[in-house]
């Protein structure tokens, strides 16, 4: 139920750094928080409002300030790699 809901939102699973994340949204997941919070908490944090200035990580422990860098430049990356694949499949 959870993966149909992350899905559903528009998520998409990077195997690499085994999360789930949304482009549009600028938020990720990692798959232990997604394991250890239930799909109302799932649902909600799916929905809360950001910024929209930066990513915001949903994981168990934030990552440090290096790693979020990275992640960030890797997100990118992958989310315009995505683009161009659904572009080319339209």
């Amino acid at each position: 139920m959870k993966m149909d809901i992350l899905r559903d939102a528009h998520y998409v699973y990077n195997f690499d750094r085994e999360l789930f994340y949304n482009p549009e949204a600028k938020k990720a997941f990692s798959f232990p928080f997604i394991d250890d919070h239930g799909e109302d908490e799932l649902a909600r944090s799916i929905h809360e409002r950001t910024d929209g200035n930066g990513w915001k990580f949903y994981f168990n422990f934030p990552p440090c300030d290096h790693v979020r860098r990275e992640l960030e430049g890797v997100l990118a990356k992958d989310s315009r790699m995505h683009l161009h694949e659904v572009q080319s499949a339209s």
